[in-house]
């Protein structure tokens, strides 16, 4: 063989050698992180007992049922109904609800709010946090 055949098949077995020693790298930073992972995994699984914990504990716990884009109507005393529309809606007893980003439409006109909050099972309507309202012309 000619100098620069051996000169090109050295790079190439050089090449080679540093594929290998990364490829043979990888597999041991792949190893180590598993062999990390089911460590801790076992050594600190005694963290995720949430629900064991609620029963026992229940008192440490807030608990907040939340809704998404949650809509009602509500009819007023002379039987004006309003749909409202929310962009969010919470409530921590069965009693009070906090909807959020608050549009309420009827023939009155209509009720734009940052919050609603309703209690005593609907009987009262709070607006809360800017409301605007704007009333429509009747021709009464």
């Amino acid at each position: 063989m000619d100098i620069n055949t051996e000169q090109i098949l050295k790079i190439f077995n050089s090449h080679l050698r540093i594929k290998n020693f990364v490829t043979f790298f990888c597999y041991i930073l792949i190893a180590g992180g598993l062999l990390t992972y089911v460590f801790f995994s076992f050594n600190y699984s005694n963290n995720i007992k949430i629900v064991s914990d609620y029963k026992s504990k229940a008192e440490n716990y807030k608990i907040e049922k939340v809704i998404t884009n949650p809509r009602i109507n509500f009819q007023y005393d002379n039987g004006q109904i309003y749909h409202v529309e929310a962009k969010k809606a919470s409530h921590q007893t069965d009693e009070e609800a906090i909807l959020y980003d608050v549009f309420a439409n009827g023939e009155l006109g209509t009720i734009t709010a940052g919050a609603l909050k309703v209690n005593e099972s609907g009987d009262h309507l709070i607006f809360s946090d800017n409301p605007v309202l704007i009333l429509n012309k009747t021709d009464k």
